[in-house]
């Protein structure tokens, strides 16, 4: 499993990360995580749950989203269609800086880059305008790759009015070592949350005392830390839901509950729904 603190591999010969994944390849999922690069992100349909830093924004028939470094974030696509296509475009800020810090011309650009702080989200019609862009860029070499995404980035500088998820949680703010420490804790929830979770165990590993923890990771995310355990776990069962287990006893476990009633008011309170009937809209079962 990855950690929770994702480290973008770049080749040496290229100043971007770019992937394109399909609904039938395999893509273990790398759960709620940060990383400094910036990244755009185009799903060409289905529907899904953008949760990125404290927000939370449904999307429907696929969507574009552009957001900043260090911005905690699940993932974006999903499996729902056959055809679906993700394309994951990952980049430190300074390397394109430079290239742009060169041209004048490129400010709408650079403009653009420093919105994505705030999260931006580009309406349908912006997507279905750059489907085929974002598509081809598995044939383009990387001098291709590079102009592609410049191409790109004007359109959406251009003949865009993207909304904006306005950050709740600026990790700028915090100290390096504030940062450090919250990707520590996600990244013990993401190896652990299918075993017990000790909150002694991650306070101890932190150099916190239990309470101090928690009173911590609520600053950093405005959130209980057992909420966000059980929220992650639900996520993660809805993962394995999605991939045609419909077990729901093994679901369970394999989430890290263990108990059903209480694995019941968790998904119920976190997706309106209970898993039994929300296999029976999946699979008519």
């Amino acid at each position: 499993m990855k950690p929770m603190l994702e480290a973008i591999n770049v080749a040496t010969n290229t100043s971007l990360k770019i992937e394109t994944y399909r609904a039938t390849d395999y893509c273990e999922s790398t759960g709620w995580h940060i990383h400094p690069e910036f990244e755009l992100v185009y799903v060409k349909n289905g529907s899904g749950m953008l949760h990125v830093g404290s927000q939370k924004e449904q999307y429907s028939d696929g969507v574009i989203i552009f957001l900043g470094g260090n911005i905690p974030h699940a993932d974006f696509g999903n499996k729902d269609h056959d055809n679906n296509i993700e394309v994951v475009i990952q980049f430190k800020k300074e390397s394109l800086n430079d290239r742009l810090n060169i041209f004048p011309e490129f400010n709408g650009i650079k403009r653009l880059i420093e919105a994505s702080g705030q999260i931006l989200i580009f309406d349908r019609a912006t997507k279905e305008a750059l489907s085929n862009k974002f598509e081809k860029f598995e044939v383009l070499d990387s001098q291709g790759k590079l102009i592609n995404l410049l191409s790109i980035l004007d359109y959406l500088s251009k003949k865009s009015t993207p909304k904006q998820l306005f950050e709740n949680i600026p990790l700028s703010k915090f100290k390096k070592d504030e940062i450090r420490r919250l990707e520590q804790a996600f990244e013990y929830v993401n190896t652990n949350y299918d075993k017990k979770i000790s909150v002694a165990e991650i306070a101890s590993q932190l150099g916190f005392t239990p309470n101090s923890f928690c009173r911590f990771f609520r600053k950093m995310t405005h959130r209980k830390f057992i909420s966000f355990v059980n929220e992650f776990r639900i996520e993660k069962a809805i993962e394995h839901f999605n991939v045609n287990n419909t077990n729901i006893a093994e679901v369970m476990y394999k989430s890290g509950f263990n108990d059903p009633s209480y694995f019941t008011r968790q998904f119920k309170k976190y997706k309106g729904t209970t898993p039994s009937d929300y296999l029976k809209v999946k699979y008519g079962l």
